[in-house]
Protein backbone atom coordinates (compact mmCIF):
# COMPACT_ATOMS: atom_id res chain seq x y z
CA UNK A 1 0.00 0.00 0.00
CA UNK A 2 2.60 2.41 1.25
CA UNK A 3 4.55 1.80 -2.30
CA UNK A 4 1.13 2.16 -4.26
CA UNK A 5 0.91 5.68 -2.68
CA UNK A 6 4.94 6.40 -3.40
CA UNK A 7 4.51 5.37 -6.94
CA UNK A 8 1.34 7.07 -7.34
CA UNK A 9 3.29 10.57 -5.97
CA UNK A 10 6.33 9.84 -8.30
CA UNK A 11 3.93 8.87 -11.33
CA UNK A 12 2.23 12.42 -10.44
CA UNK A 13 5.00 14.90 -10.21
CA UNK A 14 6.75 12.93 -13.52
CA UNK A 15 3.15 13.43 -15.29
CA UNK A 16 3.30 17.42 -14.49
CA UNK A 17 6.49 17.44 -15.61
CA UNK A 18 5.66 15.53 -19.18
CA UNK A 19 2.88 17.73 -19.65
CA UNK A 20 4.36 20.68 -19.86
CA UNK A 21 7.32 19.48 -22.03
CA UNK A 22 6.44 16.20 -24.13
CA UNK A 23 4.59 13.62 -22.78
CA UNK A 24 4.22 11.01 -25.76
CA UNK A 25 8.08 10.99 -25.25
CA UNK A 26 8.49 10.27 -21.83
CA UNK A 27 5.84 7.36 -21.52
CA UNK A 28 7.53 5.57 -24.63
CA UNK A 29 10.89 5.94 -22.67
CA UNK A 30 9.57 4.83 -19.79
CA UNK A 31 7.41 1.63 -21.14
CA UNK A 32 10.77 0.50 -22.75
CA UNK A 33 12.61 1.19 -19.03
CA UNK A 34 10.61 -1.06 -17.52
CA UNK A 35 11.04 -3.92 -20.17
CA UNK A 36 14.58 -3.40 -20.11
CA UNK A 37 14.58 -3.75 -16.28
CA UNK A 38 12.04 -6.20 -16.12
CA UNK A 39 12.63 -8.56 -18.99
CA UNK A 40 16.70 -8.71 -18.45
CA UNK A 41 17.97 -10.82 -15.38
CA UNK A 42 20.97 -8.91 -15.26
CA UNK A 43 19.54 -5.40 -15.10
CA UNK A 44 17.10 -6.15 -12.56
CA UNK A 45 19.86 -7.39 -10.33
CA UNK A 46 21.91 -5.07 -10.87
CA UNK A 47 19.44 -1.79 -10.26
CA UNK A 48 17.79 -3.72 -7.32
CA UNK A 49 20.94 -4.89 -5.24
CA UNK A 50 21.57 -3.11 -2.25
CA UNK A 51 25.53 -3.23 -2.27
CA UNK A 52 26.41 -1.79 -5.62
CA UNK A 53 26.65 2.09 -4.60
CA UNK A 54 24.47 4.78 -6.23
CA UNK A 55 26.90 5.85 -8.33
CA UNK A 56 27.75 2.49 -9.76
CA UNK A 57 24.26 1.65 -10.68
CA UNK A 58 23.52 5.38 -12.54
CA UNK A 59 26.56 4.44 -14.52
CA UNK A 60 25.02 1.07 -15.12
CA UNK A 61 22.17 2.45 -16.53
CA UNK A 62 24.09 5.46 -18.35
CA UNK A 63 25.77 2.91 -20.58
CA UNK A 64 22.39 0.33 -21.16
CA UNK A 65 20.11 3.90 -21.79
CA UNK A 66 22.24 5.38 -24.34
CA UNK A 67 21.40 7.88 -26.43
CA UNK A 68 17.66 6.66 -26.90
CA UNK A 69 16.47 7.54 -23.72
CA UNK A 70 15.40 11.18 -22.98
CA UNK A 71 16.78 13.49 -20.66
CA UNK A 72 13.64 13.95 -18.43
CA UNK A 73 13.43 10.17 -18.12
CA UNK A 74 17.26 9.69 -17.51
CA UNK A 75 16.89 11.81 -14.79
CA UNK A 76 14.07 10.51 -13.36
CA UNK A 77 15.54 7.50 -13.03
CA UNK A 78 18.85 8.84 -11.22
CA UNK A 79 16.33 10.31 -8.87
CA UNK A 80 14.94 6.83 -7.90
CA UNK A 81 18.43 5.82 -8.12
CA UNK A 82 19.41 8.02 -5.51
CA UNK A 83 16.17 8.02 -3.46
CA UNK A 84 16.41 4.04 -3.47
CA UNK A 85 13.07 3.60 -5.16
CA UNK A 86 14.27 1.61 -8.09
CA UNK A 87 11.58 -1.29 -7.42
CA UNK A 88 9.15 1.13 -7.54
CA UNK A 89 9.57 2.24 -11.31
CA UNK A 90 6.62 -1.20 -12.94
CA UNK A 91 4.42 0.61 -10.81
CA UNK A 92 4.99 4.35 -11.14
CA UNK A 93 5.25 3.25 -14.65
CA UNK A 94 1.81 2.02 -15.53
CA UNK A 95 0.36 4.62 -13.38
CA UNK A 96 2.21 7.45 -15.58
CA UNK A 97 0.98 5.70 -18.60
CA UNK A 98 -2.45 5.67 -16.91
CA UNK A 99 -2.70 9.34 -16.09
CA UNK A 100 -1.35 9.73 -19.77
CA UNK A 101 -3.73 7.84 -21.38
CA UNK A 102 -6.35 9.51 -19.81
CA UNK A 103 -5.21 13.06 -20.85
CA UNK A 104 -4.73 11.43 -24.66
CA UNK A 105 -8.51 10.02 -23.88
CA UNK A 106 -7.15 6.14 -24.43
CA UNK A 107 -8.30 3.80 -23.14
CA UNK A 108 -6.18 -0.11 -22.75
CA UNK A 109 -8.27 -2.95 -24.12
CA UNK A 110 -6.35 -6.16 -23.12
CA UNK A 111 -7.84 -8.97 -25.38
CA UNK A 112 -7.19 -12.63 -24.84
CA UNK A 113 -7.77 -15.57 -27.62
CA UNK A 114 -6.91 -18.51 -27.99
CA UNK A 115 -5.00 -17.80 -31.84
CA UNK A 116 -3.49 -15.06 -32.99
CA UNK A 117 -6.17 -12.66 -34.41
CA UNK A 118 -5.33 -11.31 -37.62
CA UNK A 119 -4.66 -7.41 -38.03
CA UNK A 120 -8.62 -7.08 -39.60
CA UNK A 121 -9.83 -8.69 -36.56
CA UNK A 122 -7.85 -6.54 -34.19
CA UNK A 123 -8.99 -3.78 -35.82
CA UNK A 124 -12.49 -4.37 -35.80
CA UNK A 125 -12.38 -5.03 -32.77
CA UNK A 126 -10.53 -1.53 -31.95
CA UNK A 127 -13.53 0.12 -33.60
CA UNK A 128 -15.91 -1.86 -31.58
CA UNK A 129 -14.49 -1.00 -28.53
CA UNK A 130 -14.30 3.34 -29.39
CA UNK A 131 -17.66 3.08 -29.91
CA UNK A 132 -18.79 1.76 -27.02
CA UNK A 133 -16.26 3.64 -24.84
CA UNK A 134 -15.96 7.05 -26.78
CA UNK A 135 -12.30 7.05 -26.91
CA UNK A 136 -9.19 6.24 -28.66
CA UNK A 137 -8.50 2.57 -28.09
CA UNK A 138 -5.12 0.70 -27.90
CA UNK A 139 -5.47 -3.11 -27.88
CA UNK A 140 -2.66 -5.69 -26.23
CA UNK A 141 -3.48 -8.90 -27.60
CA UNK A 142 -2.25 -11.86 -26.23
CA UNK A 143 -2.49 -15.49 -27.44
CA UNK A 144 -4.10 -18.49 -24.35
CA UNK A 145 -5.01 -21.76 -26.14
CA UNK A 146 -6.50 -22.80 -22.49
CA UNK A 147 -9.27 -20.11 -23.53
CA UNK A 148 -10.21 -22.88 -26.22
CA UNK A 149 -11.66 -20.65 -28.95
CA UNK A 150 -13.49 -17.36 -28.52
CA UNK A 151 -12.15 -14.23 -27.20
CA UNK A 152 -11.73 -12.31 -23.83
CA UNK A 153 -11.76 -8.50 -23.61
CA UNK A 154 -10.38 -6.57 -20.61
CA UNK A 155 -11.17 -2.41 -21.28
CA UNK A 156 -10.50 -1.38 -17.36
CA UNK A 157 -12.08 -3.18 -15.03
CA UNK A 158 -15.38 -4.32 -17.22
CA UNK A 159 -14.41 -7.97 -18.54
CA UNK A 160 -16.25 -8.99 -21.55
CA UNK A 161 -15.89 -12.96 -21.60
CA UNK A 162 -16.78 -14.82 -24.84
CA UNK A 163 -14.55 -17.85 -24.78
CA UNK A 164 -15.77 -21.56 -25.08
CA UNK A 165 -14.00 -21.61 -21.77
CA UNK A 166 -16.34 -19.37 -20.10
CA UNK A 167 -19.42 -21.50 -21.75
CA UNK A 168 -18.71 -24.67 -20.89
CA UNK A 169 -17.69 -23.58 -17.24
CA UNK A 170 -21.35 -21.50 -17.08
CA UNK A 171 -22.61 -24.78 -18.67
CA UNK A 172 -21.28 -26.93 -15.91
CA UNK A 173 -22.67 -24.70 -13.32
CA UNK A 174 -25.95 -24.55 -14.12
CA UNK A 175 -26.39 -28.43 -15.17
CA UNK A 176 -24.66 -29.04 -11.47
CA UNK A 177 -27.68 -26.00 -10.21
CA UNK A 178 -30.27 -27.98 -11.96
CA UNK A 179 -29.22 -31.53 -10.89
CA UNK A 180 -29.39 -30.52 -7.05
CA UNK A 181 -33.09 -29.31 -7.32
CA UNK A 182 -35.73 -31.97 -6.08
CA UNK A 183 -37.28 -33.15 -8.95
CA UNK A 184 -41.04 -32.95 -8.39
CA UNK A 185 -43.33 -35.90 -8.63
CA UNK A 186 -46.20 -35.91 -10.08
CA UNK A 187 -48.96 -36.79 -8.16
CA UNK A 188 -52.17 -37.90 -10.20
Amino acid sequence: MINGALARRYSQALFKIASETSLDPIDNDLRELTKLVEENEEVKNALLHPHISLSDKKSIMDKLLGEDFGATTRHFLYLLIDRKRESLLPFIQQEFTRLADEARHVVEAKVASAIALSATQLDDLKQAIGRMTGKDVRIVSEVRAELIGGILIQVGDRVMDGTVAHALKKMRADLRRTTEKPQEVGVK
